[in-house]
């Protein structure tokens, strides 16, 4: 016979929280990848039309909002995953940095550009990226961290 009482009546409740917060985190990580991961790179001319192309393909850049500001990562998935691991640092709450630096493109919304027609200027580098993790998985990209050498490079 079924177990009944109040340790049985949160065992279902507890169930659906568990199974809700894998599917938010799936789609967290699926957000990631459209938003910030381009590997291999797509063969543009150059970082502006490369810029433009990606955010309206990527439906940041649509008919009623352009997105300001969004970065590009031009490695593996795999790569990204690591920092998660033993490839990142923590840094604060779920934030890693990570080890490697990674080729990436800034693409910035060119100032007095709106919607429909978002242009946008970008940049290319290489650099390391702190990201926030869920289950092993990059959810969302914070911030990039240049690149600045030692003093022998003074």
């Amino acid at each position: 016979m079924a177990e009944r009482g109040p340790r049985s009546q949160l065992t279902m409740p507890l169930i659906l929280l568990v199974a809700w917060l894998a599917v938010a985190s799936a789609e967290s990580f699926h957000k990631f990848l459209n938003q910030h991961v381009d590997y291999p790179m797509t063969e543009v001319p150059d970082a502006q039309r490369y810029c433009s192309l990606m955010m309206k393909r990527r439906n940041l850049a649509t008919t009623n909002h352009c997105k300001h500001l969004n970065t590009f990562v031009h490695v593996d998935v795999s790569q990204i995953q690591a920092v998660c691991g033993q490839g990142g640092e923590p840094t604060t709450g779920d934030l890693r940095e990570s080890y490697a630096s990674f080729p990436l493109t800034l693409c910035k919304l060119q100032r007095g550009s709106w919607a429909p027609d978002c242009k946008y200027e970008g940049t290319t580098n290489t650099e390391r990226i702190i990201i926030a993790c869920e289950g092993g998985n990059p959810v969302h990209l914070q911030t990039e961290v240049p690149n600045y050498g030692g003093p022998d490079d003074v």
